[in-house]
């Protein structure tokens, strides 16, 4: 059974990223907004968008954590990881090239994912973080609070000093880490019960605050990789869950987040694209109509492309096994 808490929280990481793609990650792309609030929060944000899918990631693994079958493991993390970001990623890229409007195209295409492309680098890293996940589970490093504790100052030591090559999204992995290590001590430890106190709510809140004071106004793609992004990072997902969300269309939204990831952007462009070439030049509906099109539009693909098993296995990630069960999504953390 999904915990409502987590997916509720999922659609709320989902909305935030459709939203990022819309206005633009700078002001040269989508909407090309430059200043003003919009652009301001969708800067700050940064600090709290892949930090809470990561985290949640992690949460979830916790859930169902490595069991001992090493080859079902990482064939299912291969399987529902990398397959659809070579298949979608390529698809992404090939329409990119061909479609006038599009923000930019492949220079290099025989670095096609090599060299992460795009959002993908998030699904790329994920695996690496699986991969080491699961040599740690397996040899039963991380069972013990003091041990995981270790673990987690190690993967901040790394995320402050070591950026890591860029090649196949190891540096992005490392970002990533002790976010994901984060969720998965929440789950591993049962630490849900201590967020929920209003004194550790109150302090979570004050470190964010003072963060992000210290931080400063935020600017487009600003350095994600010191100790007060981090501490944002943190105690920002940790707030989120202690705020106990349980928000049905929210919830109904993060049961599709893993497809949204993949497909939103191919709706958030698509959606630019047409409302320029209709001369739709409203701010308000350039936004809400790309959100809209950029969440459902994902959402009627996994319906669709669950129905096959080449498409649900090509597409999704999904194995044959889900063409047995009723159509819903499953997780990234899921195999």
């Amino acid at each position: 059974m999904k915990n409502q808490r987590v997916e509720t929280l999922r659609g709320l990481a989902c909305i935030l990223l459709v939203t990022y793609h819309v206005i633009g990650a700078q002001p040269s792309e989508g909407l090309h907004i430059e200043n003003g609030p919009l652009r301001v929060l969708n800067d700050g944000f940064a600090f709290l968008r892949m930090p809470l899918f990561t985290f949640l990631s992690g949460i979830v693994y916790g859930f169902r954590p490595f069991t001992g079958n090493s080859r079902a493991f990482l064939i299912g993390k291969a399987r529902r990881l990398l397959i659809p970001m070579i298949v979608v990623g390529t698809l992404f890229a090939l329409v990119q090239a061909a479609v006038p409007g599009t923000n930019s195209t492949v220079e290099k295409w025989y670095l096609l994912h090599i060299l992460p492309f795009k959002h993908f680098w998030f699904v790329e890293s994920l695996f690496w973080i699986f991969l080491l996940i699961w040599v740690l589970d397996r040899s039963q490093l991380i069972g013990k609070s003091s041990n995981f504790f270790l673990v987690w100052l190690s993967a901040a030591v790394l995320y402050l000093f070591v950026g890591g090559p860029g090649w196949f999204a190891i540096d992005g992995a490392i970002y990533l880490l002790p976010y994901f290590l984060a969720g998965l001590a929440v789950s591993r430890f049962d630490l849900q019960p201590q967020l929920d106190r209003p004194v550790l709510r109150t302090s979570l809140i004050a470190l964010a605050l003072l963060s992000m004071i210290m931080i400063g106004r935020p600017e487009p793609n600003h350095d994600l990789r010191n100790i007060w992004a981090l501490i944002a990072g943190v105690s920002l997902c940790g707030l989120c869950l202690s705020m106990q969300l349980n928000v049905a269309w929210l919830s109904k939204i993060g049961s599709y987040s893993y497809t949204i990831y993949l497909f939103h952007v191919f709706f958030t462009a698509g959606s630019r694209i047409v409302l320029q070439s209709m001369e739709v030049n409203l701010l308000p509906l350039q936004l809400f109509g790309g959100l809209l099109v950029g969440i459902v539009g994902p959402m009627i693909v996994d319906k669709i492309a669950s129905r096959n098993r080449w498409s649900a296995t090509l597409l999704l990630g999904k194995s044959s096994r889900h063409l047995n069960q009723p159509l819903v999504a499953t997780s990234v953390a899921s195999g």
